[in-house]
This record gives structure tokens, C-alpha cells and sequence, in this order.
């Protein structure tokens, strides 16, 4: 077993845990801070006078899509076998959207008390502006965090299908996945909170941890040559 497959198992397997306990948190948040609850003149009043859930809920962004991007690494390796330029090229975008998740999350923790302090204390232009201006997010559709990162899983997974390194219902698992992943993005586009709170329960809650630590499962158990090509693979690229 190479050592990248060994940390990048054992990271999946953190990867898909943190998704249940990102579900979890989610559902304990105060009404006005989830997603379509009503938007900054919502949320800020309530972060205030709650904020407990929301900073655990962004410590777990921020730590799970850094133990993200080594699964990334471990799992494109493994596939690229399979097609060495799409895994290559699409893990590079999840790698971004996972990144980009961390920033934001980060971002979060550190603006979202000030500017709930300011909202609550200001008149009613501060509130205006805070209420127009006060997204903390770099990726407020989520193109990058949902996007790229259901391309990568759509991407591995029909890869995956195409490997022995991996069972196929994973495969299965994580085209799933992907799908979710871009319903959530078509929610934010088109405004559609229900659609978001379906398509992010179902793909965080239930497909992407079974994903994430089922590719985890098989990487720490596989075959020590399981993330190198076989001699005959590379003869044919």
C-alpha cells in the first residue's frame, strides 16, 4: 500500500464522516440561518443571538474540504489508469472547489461576527448596506464548491466503473452524487430553496458520505499496487 493511498483512504473516510456531521449541525442551526431563511436581515439577528452552530458548522467546511483535497489525489491516482486526463483534469477542479469551500468558510468565521455586531447595533442604512454587501461567500452560487466538485465525482465515477480498483456501486454512488452536487447549483440559479434543501440533504447526507468512505474503505484495504497502472495500462497510453 503507497502512502498516498493510505493517507488519502484514511482522509476520504474523515471526508465522509465530516459530511454527516455537517448534516447534523445543519439541522440544529436556528431556522433563519439556513438556506433560503430569509436572507441577511435574517440571519445576522439570529447569528447574534446564536451563534454557536453556524461557527461549529464552518469549522467543519473548512477542516473536511482540507482533508478533501488529499482524497482528491489519492482517488484520481487510482483511476487515472482509467483516463489519466480527465481524472487529472477534473480532480484539479474539485482540488479548486474544495479550496475555495475552505476559504470561504474560513472567511466566514472570521467577518460573520462583526458583521452581525454591526447589524444589529446600526440604523436602518447601515442595515441596508450590510443586508446588500454582507456575503461573505466567493462562490455564492456555488459554480466552484458544488460545481467542479460534482464534475470531479461524475468524472471519477465513470471512471471508476471502468477500473477494478474500485467496486462498481460506487460508481453508482458517486455519479449520484454528482447529480446533487449540480442541483444544488441549479437551486442557487434559480432560486429554488426547496430544490437546494433536497438536492444538499440527499447528496450530503446520504451520498457523498457513503461515497467518500466507501472510496476511503477500498483504498486503506486495497492491493498495495492499487494507485499505480499495471506495466500493460502503461505500455497502451
Amino acid at each position: 500500500m503507497t502512502s498516498l493511498q493510505r493517507l488519502g483512504g484514511s482522509c476520504a473516510i474523515v471526508v465522509g464522516l465530516s459530511y454527516v456531521l455537517i448534516g447534523i449541525t445543519y439541522f440544529l442551526l436556528p431556522s433563519a440561518q439556513r438556506a433560503g431563511g430569509g436572507g441577511p436581515a435574517s440571519f445576522y439577528p439570529s447569528y447574534a443571538e446564536s451563534p454557536l452552530f453556524a461557527r461549529l458548522l464552518n469549522w467543519e467546511f473548512a477542516l473536511g474540504s482540507l482533508f478533501a483535497i488529499c482524497a482528491v489525489l489519492a482517488v484520481s491516482e487510482a483511476i487515472r489508469s482509467a483516463g489519466e486526463g480527465l481524472a487529472r483534469w477534473t480532480a484539479n477542479l474539485a482540488i479548486i472547489g474544495f479550496a475555495v469551500n475552505a476559504i470561504d468558510a474560513f472567511r466566514a468565521l472570521a467577518l460573520q461576527p462583526a458583521f452581525a455586531a454591526a447589524y444589529v447595533a446600526g440604523d436602518a442604512s447601515t442595515k441596508a448596506s450590510i443586508a446588500a454587501t454582507g456575503v461573505t461567500s466567493l462562490d455564492p452560487d456555488g459554480w466552484l464548491v458544488f460545481g467542479a466538485v460534482g464534475a470531479w465525482a461524475l468524472a471519477s465515477s465513470v471512471l471508476i466503473l471502468r477500473t477494478p480498483t474500485f467496486s462498481r456501486v460506487l460508481g453508482y454512488v458517486g455519479v449520484a452524487t454528482g447529480v446533487l452536487y449540480w442541483l444544488v447549483v441549479a437551486g442557487n440559479v434559480l432560486g429554488i430553496p426547496v430544490l437546494i434543501s433536497v438536492a444538499a440533504g440527499l447528496g450530503g447526507v446520504v451520498a457523498a458520505p457513503i461515497w467518500f468512505i466507501g472510496l476511503g474503505t477500498s483504498m486503506l484495504r486495497g492491493p498495495a499496487t492499487a494507485l499505480a497502472p499495471s506495466r500493460s495500462a502503461t505500455a497502451l497510453r
